[in-house]
């Protein structure tokens, strides 16, 4: 996507580009930029919002290719220097960035959400195509579900609890095998605001992801209302989705 434009008098002009980036504090980026030799003219923003932060490079009063051979070597250094924090650039969203991952690799998912109520898959699905890699979506809400289509077994859940590693690890699994998908992603928390132990509290999530090759889970405390933990919550597995398929083999 090219960067947007502004004409100025002249060959000069206003360039400008979004690099976007999740996983990863302000904090960390300025360090990253301060870093980085700043050509004059430039201007950087920094926009955060739902646990990833958006760069905004500006160059004003260069003429345009030289602007943008300029942001091109900025996005390159930032990049480098973040790593797979970077997820796009512009108006690329995260479940596009994942799409076009499945979409190179060949890949198809299933996903399998219980706190998230579906968000993951809303979110992927909003993709234009995302039939051609989206198999599957369960809302796995209640522990007969869990049990009867995801093959999580009774005594997993009795012993660990619904919300656990070991239930997100299952039902990875489960997706996965059930419809036969490359890859399985699953989702199980408390978002609040009742349901919290002090063992479990309200914003505990558990998210796994499982394929050929092994299965991953993680664990995290999310702050906030329900609302606000759903959000959070479906973020940070499709964060972790796309980090998985980037070094996918």
């Amino acid at each position: 996507m090219l960067p947007r434009l502004q004409r100025l008098p002249g060959r000069a002009c206003i360039v400008a580009r979004t690099v976007r980036t999740i996983g990863i504090v302000e904090l960390q980026i300025q360090e990253a930029l301060r870093t980085i030799k700043q050509p004059a003219g430039l201007e950087v923003g920094l926009y955060p919002n739902l646990m990833a932060v958006d760069v905004r490079f500006t160059i004003t009063g260069q003429p345009r290719q030289q602007a943008r051979r300029m942001l091109d070597r900025l996005e390159q250094t930032l990049r480098r220097r973040l790593g797979e924090a970077v997820y796009g650039t512009d108006e690329q969203t995260l479940e596009e960035a994942i799409g076009n991952l499945l979409t190179r690799r060949h890949l198809t998912l299933a996903v399998a959400e219980s706190c998230t109520g579906g968000l993951v898959s809303d979110r992927l699905t909003n993709v234009p195509g995302s039939s051609r890699y989206v198999v599957m979506s369960v809302v796995a809400y209640h522990n007969r579900v869990k049990q009867e289509l995801l093959g999580v077994r009774e005594t997993t859940l009795k012993r660990y609890g619904a919300v656990s590693a070991h239930v997100a690890k299952a039902m990875a699994q489960g997706a996965r095998r059930c419809v036969g998908t490359d890859v399985g992603l699953a989702v199980t928390g408390i978002a609040g605001p009742t349901g919290a132990t002090p063992a479990k509290p309200v914003g505990l999530v558990y998210m796994a992801l499982a394929d050929l090759a092994r299965t991953v889970v993680e664990r995290h405390l999310f702050h906030g209302d329900r609302l606000a933990i759903k959000s959070q919550a479906a973020q940070m597995a499709l964060d972790l989705l796309r980090r998985r398929l980037k070094n996918f083999k």
